[in-house]
């Protein structure tokens, strides 16, 4: 209900949502705003630049890395 286009995003870059709200908190996730924002405009690139930007990718390492290329390419890769 928070994110609009959440429904319209493939599955993998839901889940890639879901992940980060687990880790976060929904109002953690919310706090994204500009990888977001990129995503609802299918600026994929731009949204995963943002995703690595943030305290949250130097806290979980090699987890936002997976998180920021799921995001970007629409993959899943372990």
């Amino acid at each position: 209900k928070k994110i609009a286009f959440y429904t319209l995003l493939d599955d993998e870059r839901q889940y890639a949502l879901l992940d980060m709200a687990f880790n976060l908190g929904i109002a953690g996730l919310l706090k994204f705003k500009k990888m977001l924002m990129a995503m609802a405009c299918g600026y994929f690139e731009d949204a995963a630049k943002e995703c690595l930007d943030s305290k949250y990718a130097k806290d979980t390492g090699k987890r936002a890395l997976r998180i920021a290329e799921t995001i970007r390419t629409g993959r899943f890769k372990l």
